[in-house]
């Protein structure tokens, strides 16, 4: 019979291997994650069932900081459907919201049962270097296919590899470079020439492959997260100020000198001139009118939305009612994901999302300048916050699944109910 110590360390061992499995296929496969997280749900059960240990050490961390906020998104959402129209649709959003939850909570509960600090931050590591790894593959792939070596999309754009959406493949290269940035910044990479070879590649190819995938909303996401990074961790102004100036030198640079992003920016120039003039079929035009539309959504019921899964069906009679084209139906989500929660579930709705984040960047802040571990995880938790805050201007990242499990997964590294002596002066 297992002693005590026994039990508990082979299970720690076991759903430790599945995550890290999990954070790997992260990038790579959507049937992958899935199956891979219901086994280690399953088997975190099975374990807890058979070993009152180990039950007893999975009781003691369920209490992550991230929890509540979560609870209540999912609970604005979930409410959401019983005033919807089509809670088929409402179901499919409480799903996903509740995805957002199951990731933070596999990821952040298995690593704090892990008992030693050493072990615990090497993990920690080890499943951002994963999930780096994984990216790194996608990009391999996507470069391949732009050089027609795999496919037969030779040289065509937007960059795109294994059918992931370009939008959704460089703006999860932007939260791989922040995690990668952080093993420069806060990391012992000196000692370590392998794994900073591998960084600096993926690093390489990652931003190759945010510029070939033509994303504005990944360009616009990095640039506002690397100036607001700078303001929270420069400690004097001019070194914020200077590198301010360095960040908009090297946007005017490349929007004259690098024809891809001078004719991307141009495009989207020339998409807001033609909306002003009434011309509104282009890609900017048609995201003016969803945002347009979501607003009278809101305007419609403030408190509490249209309902959590009704954006579709009150889209349809406003295009029925004339007011819209028949080409928004082409959309589930008005690519803004602040104006989405607000036509769904109002300012409730608002609330709860914006107090995820809140959380969020409250926990981060008060560990970014503990020690290096510490600032390791706060500086990939407030990157990776920050660009979701931004990117959610264009786009509805919660409502993708690639995005929103690494998003989870990320914070879940580091977000976690962490001791004070995690953490030594």
């Amino acid at each position: 019979m297992m002693t005590h110590a026994l039990s508990t360390i082979r299970a720690q061992k076991a759903l430790i291997a599945l995550l890290l499995l999990f954070s790997v296929s992260l990038a790579l496969s959507k049937t992958a994650v899935n199956i891979v997280m219901t086994l280690t749900y399953l088997t975190a059960l099975l374990f807890a069932i058979r070993f009152k240990d180990y039950r007893t050490v999975l009781a003691s961390h369920m209490n992550q900081p991230l929890v509540l906020p979560l609870l209540l998104y999912i609970a604005v959402t979930g409410i959401g459907v019983f005033y919807t129209e089509n809670s088929a649709d409402g179901m499919g959003i409480v799903n996903k919201t509740a995805g957002l939850l199951l990731v933070y909570y596999m990821t952040s509960v298995l690593i704090e049962t892990v008992p030693e600090n050493e072990e615990k931050h090497r993990i920690s590591e080890t499943l951002v270097l994963l999930f780096i790894t994984g990216i790194m593959v996608l990009d391999i792939v996507g470069l391949l296919t732009y050089g027609g070596i795999i496919g037969d999309r030779k040289f065509s754009l937007p960059l795109y590899p294994m059918h992931v959406h370009h939008i959704w493949f460089a703006n999860l290269n932007a939260l791989g470079i922040y995690a990668a940035s952080s093993f420069f910044l806060f990391g012992e990479l000196p000692r370590h020439s392998r794994k900073r070879a591998l960084l600096i590649a993926f690093i390489m190819l990652a931003v190759l492959s945010i510029l070939l995938s033509t994303s504005r909303t990944a360009w616009l996401g990095m640039t506002v997260t690397s100036i607001i990074l700078t303001y929270l961790y420069a400690g004097k102004k001019r070194i914020f100020f200077l590198t301010l100036a360095a960040v908009l030198a090297a946007c005017l640079l490349a929007y004259q000198y690098v024809p891809l992003v001078h004719d991307r920016m141009d495009a989207g120039f020339t998409d807001i001139s033609q909306y002003a003039a009434g011309i509104r079929q282009t890609s900017m035009g048609l995201r003016f009118l969803m945002w347009k539309a979501s607003t009278a959504m809101f305007l419609s019921s403030p408190l509490f939305g249209v309902g959590t899964g009704d954006y579709v069906v009150t889209m349809h009679h406003y295009i029925a009612s004339g007011a819209y084209p028949a080409s928004l139906m082409q959309f589930n989500q008005p690519h803004n994901m602040y104006l989405f929660s607000l036509a769904t579930n109002g300012l409730a709705g608002l609330s709860a999302l914006l107090f995820v984040f809140y959380s969020i960047f409250k926990c981060a802040r008060t560990r970014m300048r503990m020690d290096r571990r510490a600032g390791f995880l706060a500086f990939i938790a407030l990157a990776t916050g920050i660009h979701f805050m931004v990117g959610g201007l264009t786009d509805s990242f919660f409502n993708i699944q690639i995005l929103r499990t690494a998003f989870a997964f990320l914070i879940g590294v580091s977000i976690r109910a962490m001791n004070d002596r995690d953490h030594p002066d």
